[in-house]
């Protein structure tokens, strides 16, 4: 489990930032959905602290268990729950109304069914609760049409807010991208 050193810079310090203009803050309660190894789940859980909670949502089971290894080594692991994606519609654990951000970076081109996605994000979300997209610019196989977003969101109850560039994490290097903020109508 090698962990680079502009990732590791990332996890200790540069995280919190972005993730605080983003509007996480202490005692949240949110999804990073498609965690992958922790990039982002690993920052939230330290912003949330004691009183708030991070759902890490994830289908692959040897991406979770890298993540499960690295929450430990920068954050407390009690402010994560883990979840796999094909359970997540169906599941009753995140109540509904309950979640402060939804974090959706760079996993939209893997997902099959949007409305149902969104919908569930609609029951979960609080109603001053915001999602934020990261469709990730940078060519990925089926790339994100963020305008086909943007227009299944906005059937399903969402309203865009803003859309904010950052320099990020995306796989194991930093980039310059947006984040695109959604809120409910």
């Amino acid at each position: 489990m090698e962990i680079s050193t502009h990732e590791t810079l990332w996890l200790q310090s540069e995280e919190a930032k972005m993730l605080k203009d983003l509007g996480v803050k202490n005692s949240d309660y949110v999804i990073d959905f498609g965690c992958g190894e922790g990039r982002y789940t690993i920052p939230l859980s330290k912003i949330v602290g004691k009183d708030g909670h991070v759902y890490a949502v994830e289908q692959d089971e040897n991406t979770m268990a890298i993540l499960q290894k690295r929450l430990p080594l920068f954050s407390n692991t009690n402010t994560v729950s883990f979840l796999n994606i094909n359970n997540l519609e169906t599941s009753n654990t995140i109540p509904d109304k309950s979640i402060d951000s939804i974090f959706v970076f760079d996993v939209l081109q893997y997902i099959k069914d949007w409305d149902l996605l969104f919908s569930y994000f609609f029951r979960v979300l609080k109603p001053e609760g915001i999602i934020c997209i990261y469709p990730a610019a940078i060519p990925h196989p089926g790339g994100v049409d963020i305008k086909l977003a943007f227009s299944k969101l906005d059937e399903i109850g969402f309203q865009f807010i803003k859309s904010t560039k950052f320099r990020m994490m995306h796989n194991v290097d930093m980039v310059e991208d947006t984040v695109y903020s959604f809120c409910l109508k």
